[in-house]
């Protein structure tokens, strides 16, 4: 009960509005609600006589056969056996569509349609009433539809069902054959698409083997990439020759400039040496100056013959000395220029030799190379034919099977509907029942509904707190206290005296208890005694409560701070002495304005003189503060707190606010104002009381209506009120409203049971005993 901490949103655990009550609403008006409406049914009984009319029916039945036989082909299954019920309602659903009820009204003659429906009323009007008069049901456990229609009159309602179901039929069989067409149109494109694609197709190939020079789309046959085998065998043995002769050619360079750097000197000497005619001219002048040398002996150096011997020797050794230097340059020039010869011959053997295996080499090279892009072209034309093949094989197949649907489509069109007559609607003999019960439905229904609907309606308006459960809704927890009624003989104020044991005062000791744990815990002795309007019986409920308090406490001061209406002198029947207005708005001590009631038990301030302005609140603080350390508890009694600004200022120097609200009287959302304006002030602890003492104060129908729900401000009255105002007299109104239920019964025999939207009655006697009763 004592708040801790001061919520930030007022009562955030309580609700806005009052929630509804069913149990109380029963109990205060079922009683009244039964007796009104059997009221109201029972002076409608004699005009639902008086309208009440027999009934016609007929019915017909419609076959969906869930297996129907095949002409050629299994390629649609015709079997609806695993859903069939669903097949079943969706075609009693498709039965009753707009375009099929137009087309039957549309297909009666004018008698039949002036038989069951207006004359003078348009196609589409018509249908819209059919779709209420007949109807379409599977009927479990079979393969059959059931289509009955109704209506007073028993003329025209079997061609009505009869060319219902030819319609229907029609429009099933146009569906199907529709259906086939559209199905025949696309195929037929979709034929001559594949035919124009076969054609490409082939002329494709034809191109490519032109260009291939095969038909046969195989790697078989690709003589190329077999000359490319060859070809590649015939580039390795080339290129290895090519290497062989390229090293070859590199050591005979190699070997030529070796063998040119060594000396022939050797050669040309053994040359020099082995020729016969130096040898043979050696010889001949080594004869010749052995003889000249011998023919210079004895003779002088200065002897002219030795000096000619010498010379001619001499001569003769420079010839042949000159001799042997013309065979060593001759020996030289042949040996160096053979040897030249040779390794040049070598040289270029061996360069001719590379050549010719680079020139075979690169020329089978080249040919590899074109031969394999020649083979690589084939190989993707041979590629690109087996695609061109497979494609041309599946359209060929797909052409087959579309030729064979075509042909299967133009066979089943001819085959038989899955839905057909199974039997045909006749006229009725003899009525199939009549509406009366049907009507006193009806009545009974608006009687008690609209009954309901006004006390729903005062119930939803009337915002009065009635139960503990009010107040629960409002706070967010129960009420502290929940005073019942008292007893009628004995005064309310002095109940704790007179009548200790009644139910009222036990609730008044127990709530003393309560405020007496709230001291002992949050030391609060200061209590507030508000309500949340006039007449709510605070004044008796603080009175009593502190009377209560005193047999708990030694020490108990009540203060009447209700300047409004004040109240307590008459009550207690204290003499009259100075009050709180008194010492308020003057200096004297509080303390003398404390009295004594005779038979209670506590001292009293009572309101005092009150004044004809503001009451002075200055020393409301002080006095309150001197007297909590005089007093056990002081209870206040106040003016509500929502009209009385002393109020305020004494909560917020209060520890417990007692709001006290009274059952059947007080408003939930004055309750609920007067708590937030409390909590706004940041009171300790409010303790909601629900007095059900008291008396009970009567709604007026402005206080009613106070605080209207938002939604009926939206709502123009205007009109409204303009009804009411050219109303007529109450005699004129109750005959037109009787002229106007007769039009209504003459309505009723024309449109059957099924349009009012009601139970088809049972069969009941025949026509005859009907109207005898």
């Amino acid at each position: 009960m004592i708040n801790d901490q001061q919520a930030r949103e007022p009562l955030p655990y309580g609700k806005p509005s009052k929630s509804f009550d069913i149990k109380g609403f029963l109990k205060r008006y079922g009683l009244l609600l039964l007796v009104i409406g059997s009221f109201l049914f029972t002076i409608t009984v004699p005009i639902v006589l008086l309208i009440g009319k027999p009934n016609y029916e007929v019915k017909a039945l419609m076959r969906i056969d869930p297996v129907i036989p095949s002409l050629i082909t299994k390629s649609d299954d015709p079997s609806i056996i695993n859903y069939y019920q669903d097949y079943a309602r969706t075609q009693a659903k498709r039965m009753v569509e707009f375009s099929v009820l137009k087309k039957t009204v549309e297909k009666l003659t004018p008698d039949e349609k002036a038989a069951v429906l207006p004359a003078t009323l348009p196609a589409d009007k018509c249908a819209t009433i059919l779709g209420f008069i007949i109807k379409v049901t599977p009927v479990n456990g079979t393969h059959l539809i059931e289509i009955s229609a109704s209506s007073p009159k028993k003329e025209g309602l079997a061609p009505l069902v009869n060319n219902f179901m030819e319609v229907f039929l029609e429009k099933v069989r146009n569906n199907t054959e529709m259906q086939n067409k559209e199905r025949l149109t696309y195929l037929s494109k979709k034929k001559q698409a594949l035919t124009n694609e076969i054609s490409a197709i082939e002329n494709n190939l034809d191109t490519l083997t032109k260009s291939i020079y095969t038909a046969s789309y195989s790697e078989e046959y690709n003589l190329a990439s077999k000359n490319n085998e060859e070809l590649q065998r015939l580039y390795v043995r080339l290129f290895g020759d090519r290497v062989i002769a390229e090293n070859q050619n590199m050591a005979t360079e190699n070997a030529n400039r070796q063998l040119k750097s060594l000396k022939l000197e050797p050669m040309v000497e053994e040359i020099v040496m082995n020729d016969q005619s130096l040898d043979f001219t050696s010889s001949w002048t080594y004869q010749q100056l052995q003889q000249l040398r011998s023919s210079t002996d004895g003779l002088t150096a200065n002897n002219p013959d030795r000096i000619y011997v010498e010379q001619r020797m001499k001569a003769m050794q420079n010839y042949e000395n000159k001799l042997q230097d013309e065979i060593r340059k001759s020996a030289r020039t042949i040996l160096y220029g053979k040897r030249d010869h040779d390794l040049q011959k070598e040289s270029i053997i061996a360069k001719n030799n590379f050549e010719k295996a680079k020139k075979t080499e690169e020329e089978i090279l080249d040919a590899f190379n074109k031969n394999k892009d020649e083979a690589v072209r084939i190989s993707l034309g041979m590629h690109l034919g087996q695609s061109l093949e497979f494609r041309l094989k599946h359209n060929r197949e797909l052409l087959d099977r579309i030729d064979t649907r075509i042909q299967e489509l133009e066979v089943e069109g001819k085959a038989p509907l899955r839905i057909s007559i199974e039997s045909a609607a006749r006229e009725p003999d003899n009525p199939a029942g009549s509406n009366i019960k049907q009507l006193l439905l009806i009545f009974l229904i608006v009687s008690f509904g609209s009954t309901g609907g006004i006390f729903l309606a005062y119930d939803f308006f009337d915002n009065r707190i009635r139960r503990p459960e009010d107040i629960r809704n409002a706070f967010g927890y129960p009420p502290a206290g929940i005073i019942p009624v008292g007893n009628p003989e004995t005064p309310f104020s002095r109940i704790l005296t007179l009548d200790p044991a009644h139910k009222a005062s036990k609730a008044l000791r127990s709530l003393a208890v309560k405020l007496q744990c709230e001291k002992e815990e949050h030391n609060a002795s200061l209590i507030l005694f508000t309500a949340a309007d006039n007449g709510a019986g605070c004044t008796t409920i603080a009175l009593n409560t502190a009377q209560a308090l005193s047999a708990l406490v030694p020490k108990v001061l009540f203060i009447e701070a209700n300047t409004a209406n004040p109240a307590i002198a008459g009550l207690t029947g204290v003499p009259a002495s100075p009050g709180l207005c008194d010492i308020l708005s003057s200096a004297l001590p509080w303390k003398t304005a404390i009295t004594r009631a005779p038979g209670f038990s506590m001292d009293i301030i009572i309101a005092g003189t009150i004044p004809e302005g503001c009451i002075a609140q200055q020393r409301i603080q002080n006095i309150l503060e001197e007297a909590k350390h005089e007093y056990d508890f002081i209870c206040i009694d106040s003016a509500p707190v929502n009209k009385s600004d002393l109020t305020e200022n004494l909560a917020i120097n209060t520890d417990i606010i007692a709001l006290v609200a009274q059952a059947n009287s007080t408003f939930y959302r004055d309750l609920r104002t007067s708590a937030e304006l409390l909590v706004r002030l940041g009171v300790p602890a409010i303790a909601p009381i629900l007095n059900h003492g008291g008396r009970v104060r009567s709604l007026s129908i402005d206080k009613l209506l106070e605080k209207q729900p938002e939604f009926l401000n939206k709502i123009n009255t205007v009109k409204i009120e303009k009804f009411l105002n050219e109303l007529p007299p109450a005699t004129e109104l109750f005959r037109k409203t009787i002229e106007g239920i007769r039009k209504t019964g003459t309505f009723l025999q024309k449109i059957p049971k099924n349009i009012r939207k009601i139970v088809p009655a049972k069969k009941t006697r025949t026509s005859s005993t009907k109207q005898k009763k």
